[in-house]
C-alpha cells in the first residue's frame, strides 16, 4: 500500500473525533439492530420459567414493525422547479435511477432505526462505467459527520468502507485514509470541483439538543419488548403443563409404581397406562384394604397472560403512535375504514411533522449537492440557481380512491381555470402519470389546432409563392395572439419541426411568421446525406 502523506493536525483532529463518535454509539446501535432483526435474547427470565424451557422464548417483531411502518409512509416522489428546466432535468437524470431510489428509501429506514443515516455524493468514474454522480448510503455503524452549530452545514464527514479503509470528506477534498504500520495515513486524495462536503444526514426526530435525532427503538420500547417476550414465555410454560394435566394420587403405595420384578415403572407409562387401574392395598394400621384416590388438579388459566400481553401491546402502541392492530393484537370487533383512519391519525400526523422537520430539507440539500458535484460549481451558486426548488412526498395516510376523487372534483369545481397538474396530484397520480397525462393533453391541443388551421386554409391558393406567404405572415404581429393561443401555436410548431418540416414554413403555417430561429434542430432529425454517410462508414 502506497503512503502518500500523513494527516495534518486539523485532519487528524476531525478524523479521530468522528471515530470516537462511531465507537461511542456502537453498543446502542448493535442493540437496536439485534432487536430490529429479532436476534436479541432475554438477559433476565424470572423464577416462573423452568431452566430447561428458557430456549422456548419467542422473538417479538415490534421493533421491526415500529421502524418499517412509518418508513414505508415516507415516499419522496419528485422535485418541483419552475423556470429552470435544465436543473430539473439534471436532478431527474440522477434520482430517477432504480438504484438511487432504493438507496434513499434504505437511508430513510436506517434513520428510523438508529436516529441518523448518511447519504454521500461523489463524482463517478464515467470511464469505468459509473454514473456521473455516485450516491451511496451509510448507516450510523459506518459513518458520521460534523455540522456547524449555527448553520447546520456539514463541515466534515467520515465514511467507513471496509476493514480499516475509510474516506474523510472535507470541503473540496475526499481523502482515502488507511492504517499502515499502526498509523493512520492518507493513501490517496481526490480534489473536488465544488466546495461542499458530499454528505447529507437523514435524521428522525431532530431537535436542538439532539442534532442526530432519536431512534424509533426507544428505551421504553425495549423494556416493553422484553416484558412481552417474558409474557409469551410464561404462556408457553402454562401451555406445556396444560397439555399434560396434573393429577394427585391419595393413599398410593410404592408397589403401585413397580412391576412384578420390583423395578420402577417409567413415569410416562404410569401416566398413560395402568395408573388408571390401581389395586387396593392392605393397611396394617387400619387392618383393612385401602383404595387409592386419583384426583385431577385444576389447570391454571392462560387468560391472565393474554391480558397482560395485550396491556403491554397498548403501551407499545402509545409509545410508537401506531394502532394496536399493527402489533398483532386484534380488538373484539373488526374496524371500519373510518375507524382505521382514526386509529392511524396520530401516526400520520407524526410522519407529516417529521417530513416537514427533517426529510424535506435533507432531500433539497442533497439535490443541490448533486448539482454542485455534477456541474463542478459552488453550493452558493447552485442554491441561487435553484431558488424555489421543492419536493413532493406521497400522502402518508391511507386515503381511499373515492376520497381522492372527491377532493380533485371539488378543486376543479372551485377553480375551473386552476392548474390541472395540481388537480391530478390531489387525485393521487404519480409524477410519471401526471407527465404522461400532460403530454397527451398537449398533443391533443396541438392536433386540434393543426386541424383547425388546415381547414381554414383549405380554400387558399396553395400555388402562392412561398416568399409572398412568408412576407404576409411576417407582417402579422405575434403579440396579437392571446397567451393560450400562443402556447397552442408553439406546441403545434414543435410538432411540425420534429416531423421534419422547415422551421420557417412551419412558423408561417401556425401563425407565428416572423419568429426568429437560432438554427438549432432536434437531434432526432438527420438528412438523407447523413444516413448515406453512416451506411458507408
Amino acid at each position: 500500500m502506497r503512503v502518500k502523506r500523513e494527516l495534518d493536525a486539523s485532519e487528524r483532529s476531525l478524523f479521530e473525533g468522528m471515530q470516537r463518535t462511531i465507537r461511542k454509539r456502537s453498543y446502542r446501535n448493535h442493540l437496536r439492530k439485534n432487536l430490529h432483526d429479532s436476534k436479541r435474547r432475554l438477559d433476565r427470565i424470572g423464577f416462573s420459567v423452568p431452566p430447561h424451557m428458557v430456549d422456548f422464548q419467542t422473538p417479538v417483531g415490534w421493533a421491526e414493525k415500529t421502524v418499517s411502518v412509518p418508513a414505508s409512509r415516507i415516499r419522496p416522489e419528485g422535485f418541483r422547479l419552475s423556470g429552470n428546466a435544465s436543473a430539473l432535468d439534471d436532478l431527474k437524470e440522477t434520482f430517477e435511477g432504480r438504484y438511487v431510489a432504493r438507496s434513499l428509501r434504505s437511508a430513510i429506514k436506517s434513520s428510523l432505526k438508529h436516529g441518523p443515516a448518511f447519504v454521500f455524493t461523489s463524482k463517478g468514474a464515467t470511464n469505468d462505467g459509473e454514473p456521473e454522480v455516485v450516491i451511496s448510503v451509510r448507516s450510523a455503524f459506518d459513518a458520521t459527520c460534523i455540522q456547524d452549530p449555527r448553520t447546520g452545514v456539514v463541515s466534515a464527514a467520515l465514511e467507513v468502507l471496509d476493514g480499516s479503509r475509510t474516506n474523510l470528506h472535507v470541503p473540496g477534498w475526499i481523502l482515502a485514509v488507511d492504517r499502515v504500520d499502526g498509523q493512520w495515513v492518507v493513501t490517496d486524495e481526490a480534489r473536488q470541483d465544488h466546495d461542499v462536503v458530499g454528505c447529507e444526514p437523514f435524521v428522525w426526530d431532530w431537535d436542538i439538543d439532539r442534532p442526530f435525532g432519536r431512534s424509533r427503538i426507544t428505551r421504553p420500547l425495549i423494556g416493553s419488548i422484553e416484558r412481552g417476550v417474558r409474557t409469551l414465555l410464561r404462556m408457553e410454560v402454562t401451555a406445556e403443563f396444560f397439555s399434560a394435566p396434573q393429577r394427585s394420587l391419595l393413599g398410593a403405595s410404592e408397589e403401585h409404581f413397580t412391576d412384578g420384578d420390583g423395578n420402577r415403572i417409567d413415569l410416562w407409562k404410569a401416566i398413560t397406562g395402568g395408573v388408571w387401574a390401581l389395586p387396593d392395598v392392605w393397611d396394617d394400621e387400619e387392618g383393612k384394604l385401602v383404595r387409592a384416590q386419583l384426583q385431577q388438579l385444576s389447570q391454571a388459566s392462560m387468560q391472565p397472560h393474554s391480558d397482560m400481553f395485550k396491556s403491554i401491546g397498548l403501551q407499545v402502541a402509545s409509545e410508537t403512535s401506531m394502532p394496536i392492530s399493527y402489533l398483532g393484537i386484534q380488538e373484539n370487533q373488526p374496524a371500519s375504514a373510518d375507524a382505521i383512519r382514526a386509529a392511524e391519525a396520530d401516526m400520520v400526523s407524526l410522519i407529516e411533522y417529521q417530513i416537514e422537520l427533517s426529510y424535506e430539507s435533507a432531500m433539497l440539500n442533497l439535490a443541490r449537492k448533486v448539482l454542485a458535484v455534477k456541474r463542478g460549481a459552488s453550493f452558493a451558486s447552485v442554491e441561487a440557481d435553484t431558488r424555489g426548488l421543492s419536493i413532493r412526498f406521497a400522502d402518508p395516510g391511507t386515503p381511499t380512491v373515492a376520497a381522492r376523487s372527491d377532493a380533485a372534483l371539488k378543486y376543479t369545481q372551485a377553480f375551473p381555470n386552476g392548474d390541472p397538474e395540481l388537480s391530478m396530484e390531489l387525485y393521487g397520480l404519480s409524477d410519471d402519470q401526471i407527465g404522461r397525462n400532460m403530454e397527451y393533453m398537449r398533443r391533443g391541443e396541438a392536433k386540434a389546432l393543426l386541424d383547425g388551421m388546415t381547414g381554414a386554409s383549405a380554400g387558399e391558393d396553395i400555388a402562392q409563392p412561398a416568399n409572398e406567404t412568408a412576407n404576409e405572415s411576417a407582417s402579422e404581429p405575434v403579440n396579437a395572439l392571446t397567451a393560450d393561443e400562443l402556447k397552442k401555436a408553439a406546441d403545434a410548431l414543435g410538432i411540425l419541426i420534429r416531423s421534419g418540416v422547415d422551421p420557417q414554413d412551419a412558423a408561417n403555417r401556425v401563425g407565428l411568421g416572423g419568429v426568429k430561429f437560432t438554427g438549432a434542430v432536434p437531434v432526432t432529425l438527420r438528412m438523407p446525406e447523413a444516413d448515406a454517410a453512416m451506411l458507408e462508414e
